[in-house]
């Protein structure tokens, strides 16, 4: 196995990367002896890992066993003391799953499928298993363990509801937020377009202004010259006049 596909297995070991958990926990009750499967969607759209993590009150969540899914197929990895004869796991194109044979009281605990993605891991299918025996005691053993589901699945859900109230505050003020400062960017650009409005029409009438006086100007030039050329007229005739009387 190459320096590449060792590290993202490494990265879902250890855990040191960004987590999407699953909310809400399924309950499955199963007799001691019996086989169980558990199965995980397969939600992978590249080559990468998934692998089976087992997670009790009394311990830190442990993989159980890994597998990276590309276009060969390779054999599941184990880890932490189990075994291929007693969980497991296949992996195909549609679900992976976690085929545990024989049960026991100790196989109880909360089981989960994680992937590895681009940036991140996601848990999914999250299940509680609860192996009881076929005892009368074995009765408060289940009823207890229903009652730590309920009481996870409750707490689980609140942080859900919590963070969904959250994200849509968010989103709501994103939302107010973006449409307040569409309405500024509106009335500011219709601001400008009034100022340019107002001065185009005072450019306007100041040209308009300009051009009648010019007109005024030209139409006074116009009467004065016509004035003076009778003048002249008159001037040119009256020697004649006085010529012909002396005459």
């Amino acid at each position: 196995m190459n320096l590449s596909a060792t590290h993202p297995l490494t990265l879902l070991l250890i855990g040191v990367i960004f987590v999407k958990r699953a909310s809400l926990t399924f309950m499955k009750t199963v007799k001691r002896g019996t086989n169980v499967s558990l199965l995980c969607s397969n939600i992978l759209k590249e080559p990468s890992y998934i692998a089976w993590f087992k997670h009790t009150n009394d311990s830190l969540p442990l993989c159980i066993a890994t597998q990276y899914v590309g276009e060969k197929p390779v054999d599941s990895i184990y880890l932490n003391g189990f075994k291929k004869n007693h969980a497991e796991m296949s992996v195909n194109k549609t679900f992976s799953s976690l085929r545990i044979v024989n049960v026991d009281v100790s196989d109880s605990g909360i089981f989960y499928c994680g992937s590895f993605l681009t940036n991140h891991m996601m848990f999914h299918n999250k299940t509680e298993l609860v192996v009881v025996n076929e005892t009368s005691q074995s009765k408060g053993d289940t009823t207890n363990a229903a009652r730590g589901v309920t009481e996870e699945t409750e707490r689980s859900c609140h942080i859900y509801y919590t963070l969904t109230l959250i994200m849509s505050g968010l989103v709501l003020l994103s939302t107010v937020f973006a449409i307040v400062v569409f309405i500024r960017f509106k009335e500011r650009n219709k601001q400008k377009e009034d100022a340019q409005h107002r001065e185009n029409n005072e450019m306007n009438k100041q040209l308009q202004q300009e051009q009648d006086a010019d007109l005024n100007y030209a139409a006074l030039s116009l009467d004065k010259k016509k004035n003076r050329r009778p003048a002249r007229r008159l001037k040119e005739v009256e020697p004649n006049v006085v010529y012909a009387a002396t005459r």
